[in-house]
């Protein structure tokens, strides 16, 4: 195969770090095109060894694509044509973000050493018998038994529900408000030196590991948004769910105005027209007449998150409803977000010092706006809600920022619930750390809880036995054409090769 073995030998050394797939099949019969050989006496022998490089190329660079953890190309590329394509500057400093100078030492080692060995024995039949233990590896994998677990899952969550009590509304006049935020997961902050900022102090409930179960917007602002149903399969979430899933309708059925505000315009990806319709939310509040704070990945503007929060709660101020709920959602935090007047963002590498520049500003706004709801002499519940990381370190099978594969770094993020006080703006913060497997059900059952009781008249909320009934979600998570599960102590992924397979330690942080 002559230089082709360099290509088998550096595939063999990224899948044994874990970094590739290896599919045993295509890649034996593309090593039998390689070394079929082109009789020296037939016609035409130099155009067909030419023709046959070039259609080897190509299929190589297309079988490294279906080896690597990367979702379909043909996927990637319908995607790409429904959400939008981001902006040329994005689409650079995404590419770059690629590059490993660990891995690229190594490979370029191993081309060494090829050129190397070469001269001493005949490569081909090493890299069959390497090759050989990638099926000796695998087998064995219970696949069919994560298939029935997967389904045992699903099966168990289709019949949770919460049902708000309505005999009780009238003891619960408190104003609910939904911070819905993009790109913030534990990992996250931990990468960034914020695990520890003191707003995750002000939360009466702290959820140390709760699931968002996707990693993109649209699919993780319907299931917070059905809430009271027990999660769903991802392609559920696009047909009508029943009317007793959807949060905002049980709120409504409490007596609640309802508004639904963002600091974006909700055009990427249709989100605030799908969000709206599958999540039943109101005419969308935008942000009109402000100044542009950044603009988004693909050049969309992005305003201050305090700024349009007042905006929304002077429009509730102003309006006669006993109790009302708001959902807001945030983008400031995207990767690719950068401040409107850095021109040049795209060419220097600072992408965890934007991002702990926009979190720290986000996370501040946040604390302001508490200020402004205590100084309202209402009683309000806030929901603090992220609706996934941003990935910023990435992992073996997943560079940094892509969030095709949902790993738990990815999804597990940092949920509060905040109970202010009208008349006692500086009383004390009792915190209850909830750190069972918990998902967005969770979040329904406390509401259902506190309509039913108001916490703001009972300090019966405080205790483990509360704590411990608050309903737990065995960990799944699932993208479109994904799914990661986890059974026992091992990680199993569903994806391209439509079979689960098991996912290396090294990838799961």
């Amino acid at each position: 195969m002559g230089f082709w073995s360099f290509y088998f030998l550096g595939k063999l050394y990224l899948y044994f770090r874990g970094f590739i797939r290896i599919d045993f099949i295509l890649n034996i019969l593309f090593i039998g095109l390689l070394i079929i050989p082109i009789p020296k006496k037939i016609m035409f022998r130099r155009p067909l060894k030419a023709a046959r490089f070039f259609i080897s190329l190509v299929l190589a660079l297309l079988l490294l694509w279906h080896d690597s953890w990367l979702p379909p190309l043909f996927d990637s590329m319908i995607f790409l044509n429904q959400q939008g394509i981001p902006s040329k500057e994005y689409v650079y400093r995404f590419i770059m973000g690629f590059f490993n100078p660990r891995e690229v030492a190594a490979l370029s080692a191993i081309l060494a050493f090829f050129i190397l060995l070469q001269y001493f024995i005949r490569l081909t039949p090493l890299v069959i018998i390497i090759l050989l233990i990638v099926p000796i590896r695998e087998f064995g994998q219970p696949v069919g038994e994560i298939d029935r677990y997967v389904d045992s899952f699903y099966k168990a969550e289709s019949a949770r529900i919460i049902r708000f009590d309505k005999t009780k509304r009238d003891n619960s006049n408190f104003d609910i408000v939904m911070l819905h935020i993009c790109s913030l997961s534990w990992d996250d902050m931990k990468e960034a030196g914020l695990e520890d900022h003191p707003i995750f102090k002000q939360f009466d409930y702290l959820f140390t590991n709760f699931n968002s179960v996707t990693s993109y917007s649209n699919p993780s602002a319907i299931r917070l948004l059905r809430a009271n149903c027990g999660q769903q399969r991802h392609d559920a979430l696009y047909n009508d769910a029943p009317k007793e899933c959807n949060l905002l309708e049980g709120l409504r059925a409490e007596g609640y105005e309802t508004y639904f505000a963002l600091n974006h315009d909700g055009i990427y990806g249709d989100f605030a027209g799908e969000v709206k319709r599958l999540g039943h939310l109101d005419q969308p509040f935008l942000p009109k007449a402000l100044p542009v704070q950044a603009y988004s990945f693909d050049g969309a503007p992005i305003y201050d998150n305090y700024t349009q929060l007042e905006r929304i709660w002077k429009v509730r101020q102003e309006s006669n409803s006993k109790r009302t709920a708001i959902y807001y959602n945030t983008i400031s935090l995207h990767d690719g977000v950068h401040w409107a007047e850095d021109k040049d963002w795209w060419k220097k590498d600072k992408r965890m010092e934007n991002y702990k520049e926009f979190a720290q500003e986000l996370l501040g706004d946040i604390t302001r706006f508490f200020d402004l709801l205590r100084s309202s002499e209402r009683d309000i519940v806030v929901l603090f809600v992220p609706e996934h990381g941003m990935a910023l370190r990435g992992s073996s099978i997943q560079a940094p920022v892509l969030r095709d594969i949902p790993l738990p770094q990815i999804t597990r993020v940092p949920v509060g619930i905040k109970l202010i006080r009208k008349g006692s703006p500086h009383a004390p913060v009792h915190q209850q750390v909830i750190s069972g497997p918990t998902s967005y059900l969770s979040l329904s059952y406390m509401l259902k809880v506190f309509l039913e009781e108001n916490p703001f008249e009972t300090d019966g909320f405080t205790t483990k036995e509360f704590t411990d009934k608050i309903p737990q979600t065995d960990f799944a998570a699932e993208n479109q054409g994904v799914q990661l599960t986890k059974k026992g102590t091992d990680w199993f992924l569903y994806g391209k090769e439509k079979q689960w397979i098991a996912v290396p330690a090294n990838a799961i942080k």
